[in-house]
């Protein structure tokens, strides 16, 4: 019976142990910051809007919430490329659950990771808010883990230990295209983010349907450039 009961303990002790873990992707510490080269292409009805800039996100402060847990805000700030001075954007928060992170993207909470990571993990990224899907057309958006403990290389740096969650992979290309994915590195967090969604047109008096007419939408990349903490 105490040999039994040892092993179910030292089972949740390895679960546990694993959670903390998988939590490095996501490092939570005041003064961890990230810097990235951003690409983003704006469609709305008309030529393509192109802009590139360097966008940095530093956790600046904590305090205790109503989870017993602790929010961290990231300050979020961005500069045209070649430009010194940084303009301040809109602050996010990330908080962590048991077993997983939660980010409000302004007050918008998307589970961005959950623990223990494994492979082909799923969940609903908006767990906790009513985001409508565009291909599901309720609020359920299934991120998965695509792969884990992979290497990848982001503006030639090379990171080792690396985990990708495919958050939407529809390329229906006739009405919606919708693919996003992010990247983390162990103790580092966020180093890859892709965004691409595009409205094609589907108006038959215009004779475009079918021929991926984009006529809104964005295609959004942001890589690592430098990391650690002020």
């Amino acid at each position: 019976m105490w040999a039994l009961v040892a092993m179910l303990t030292g089972c949740d002790s390895a679960e546990e142990q694993k959670r903390r873990d998988d939590a490095a992707f996501f490092p939570l510490q005041k003064g961890v910051y990230q810097l990235y080269d951003v690409e983003e292409i704006i469609y709305e009805l008309s030529e393509p809007e192109t802009l590139r800039y360097e966008l940095k996100t530093v956790l600046i402060d904590s305090f205790r919430n109503a989870q017993s847990g602790y929010t961290y805000i990231m300050q979020r700030s961005k500069r045209p490329v070649g430009e010194t001075s940084w303009v301040s954007l809109e602050p996010w928060s990330v908080r962590k659950e048991t077993n997983e992170i939660v980010v409000h993207e302004g007050n918008i909470p998307f589970v961005v990771l959950t623990f223990p990571i494994s492979e082909d993990l799923t969940w609903n990224g908006n767990k906790y808010n009513t985001v409508i899907n565009p291909t599901t057309k309720t609020n359920e958006d299934e991120y998965r883990v695509l792969e884990n403990n992979v290497e990848r290389t982001i503006n030639s740096v090379e990171f080792s230990d690396c985990l990708v969650v495919e958050q939407e992979d529809n390329q229906e290309f006739i009405v919606f295209y919708d693919k996003r994915t992010e990247i983390y590195a162990r103790n580092i967090g966020l180093i890859y983010k892709e965004r691409i969604e595009l409205q094609y047109c589907n108006d038959q008096d215009r004779n475009c349907v079918g021929q991926q007419i984009v006529d809104q939408g964005v295609i959004y990349r942001q890589s690592i450039k430098a990391y650690g903490k002020e």
